[in-house]
């Protein structure tokens, strides 16, 4: 989900990509080694389970298990059909798909490179690793991947999200909105897709453009908090500071949107606004008085710069 980092003062965003040791035990029947596809119960927590007779009947039992989310049971029994199947690219599509959803991403990148390697043009696997290569920092092979999925199979909602937000990050704003539009024409009432439409625009300078999709991102869940807090940074930037206040308490405190608006006025070099809203987030809350006074010495040191 994009959007602006609202931690300030020292603090930063880290993806950790964990592999899990000490996986439980997967079935084997087949010889195949498939324990680095799985991590979460106990094989026998499903010892009880009937033997499936096909693979496309335990491609059925996984989608069953997986709707009424037992994922652990779900990759079980894919995993199950590849004993009977062990080169159907879908089981490993799907298994991949749930690691994916867990952020198991080292077992996500394995289902989903097995799966392709069954069938190179598997368009599902392609969006997969495309989204686990976002997440693992490799834009570039992302972005190549993704493409590639998309060229397959146009109707690949989250490949075209992602690619989105790959065009954001190299400054392509009008291929950006264009994945996006794309995106929004397979899902129109996705709040995500609105939103990360909505900072493309921002990023772009297109302030009107970004507000229409920040609210139609909230008409769509009026709980979306990324998007109140984006629509936040739009009205501060813009000077309209009783509407910025107004939308950002709806997601956070009086003292801590203060102290955001701050820190988008500092960021925007707008020093004066900057020391207004920490000096009242100070005055706003006791338990905020410090970190708001940080920020606070550190804007003054920046209009001190200026003074001639």
């Amino acid at each position: 989900m994009k959007g602006t980092n609202w931690m300030v003062k020292g603090s930063s965003v880290v993806l950790a990509l964990a592999f899990l040791a000490g996986c439980a035990s997967t079935p084997t029947g087949g010889g195949e080694d498939y324990s680095g596809l799985y991590s979460g119960k106990s094989e026998l927590t499903f010892s009880t389970l009937l033997p499936v007779e096909s693979a496309a009947e335990g491609i059925a039992r996984g989608d069953a298990a997986r709707a009424r989310g037992d994922l652990d049971q779900a990759i079980f029994e894919y995993i199950r059909t590849l004993e009977l199947e062990p080169d159907n690219p879908e089981s490993f599509y799907k298994i991949g798909a749930i690691n994916l959803q867990k952020e198991e991403l080292t077992k996500a990148h394995t289902a989903f490179q097995s799966a392709l390697e069954k069938d190179a043009d598997h368009a599902g696997s392609l969006e997969g690793m495309g989204l686990v290569l976002m997440q693992m920092r490799q834009p570039d092979r992302a972005r190549l991947v993704l493409e590639k999925a998309v060229s397959l199979d146009p109707k690949l909602g989250k490949a075209h999200n992602a690619l989105g937000i790959l065009a954001d990050l190299r400054g392509d704003f009008e291929r950006a909105g264009q994945h996006y539009n794309d995106a929004l024409m397979l899902s129109p009432l996705s709040a995500r897709i609105q939103n990360n439409l909505g900072y493309s625009h921002y990023l772009a300078g297109q302030w009107e453009q970004a507000e229409r999709a920040y609210l139609a991102a909230l008409n769509v869940d009026p709980w979306h908090k990324r998007a109140w807090q984006n629509l936040g940074q739009l009205y501060t930037r813009q000077e309209r500071f009783d509407e910025a206040l107004e939308v950002l308490t709806e997601v956070m405190s009086e003292a801590e949107a203060l102290n955001t608006m701050g820190y988008i006025s500092m960021s925007g070099e707008k020093f004066e606004d900057a020391e207004k809203f920490f000096t009242q987030a100070a005055q706003a809350s006791p338990s905020y008085y410090v970190t708001a006074n940080e920020n606070l010495e550190q804007v003054r040191r920046q209009i001190a710069k200026r003074e001639p």
